[in-house]
């Protein structure tokens, strides 16, 4: 699988340097950036546009890796709260095999269970002659 990642990340960037090779007449053109709001007005300096395209692409990857980041500390912390449970319920689960084996069952005498009465039928009786 980790070869699998960096041939990938190889023909992702040799796409990116032919795009970057076949296209610099254009990535070199000056962009200006304007701000404007509540009449206050901010404009940067010419800058080219493969710094804004680059400066993007950067930004993006690394909101992504925090993003990531803060999801996998939540889970890392929701599965260490799991783990902890679990390990009170085995610990809970040892206490009561030993109470159960340290103290066996009593067998005391148990008084009969008392005798059904008859059932009643739903015929008459006969009455003998």
């Amino acid at each position: 699988m980790r070869v699998i990642k960096v041939l990938f990340l190889l023909v992702f960037f040799f796409v990116c340097m032919l795009f970057f090779v076949q296209n610099t007449a254009i990535l070199e053109t000056a962009l200006l950036l304007k701000l404007g709001a509540f009449g206050y007005q901010v404009q940067t300096p010419g800058v080219p546009f493969y710094v804004v395209l680059l400066l993007s692409f950067v930004a993006g990857g690394l909101f992504a890796t925090l993003y990531f980041l803060a999801e996998k500390v939540r889970l890392a912390s929701g599965m260490r709260s799991l783990q902890n449970k679990v390990n009170a319920l085995e610990k809970q689960m040892a206490q009561q095999k030993k109470s159960t084996v340290a103290t066996p069952p009593s067998f005391a005498a148990v008084a009969p269970a008392p005798a059904a009465a008859p059932a009643a039928t739903s015929e008459p009786q006969k009455a003998d002659a």
